[in-house]
């Protein structure tokens, strides 16, 4: 497989995330996978609507206060891995 990826991936092991639905309101956890200029990967146990907007905020060494539009949700391990591409970063 060709890879597709424009942008360098930085890991995020044992990086725990707080996301809210815009829309519904609804708060949970995730666990961050990576991040690049463009998007965010995070593992969450909820499973987001392709096209939803989720407010995003990590803490700790790699601060991030996001927004994103959730461009993949795929079933994995128990949960969901979740893809957004970041349409606004604070």
């Amino acid at each position: 497989m060709t890879e597709q990826r424009q942008d360098d991936r930085q890991h995020l092991e044992d990086t725990s995330l707080s996301i809210v639905d815009l829309e519904s309101g609804v708060e949970f956890e995730g666990e961050g996978k990576n991040l690049s200029g463009r998007g965010l990967l995070f593992h969450a146990a909820m499973e987001p609507v392709v096209g939803a907007d989720m407010q995003v905020t990590m803490t700790g060494p790699k601060a991030l206060n996001a927004s994103i539009r959730v461009v993949r949700v795929q079933a994995n391990e128990g949960g969901f891995d979740v893809a957004g591409r970041i349409t606004r970063a604070r």
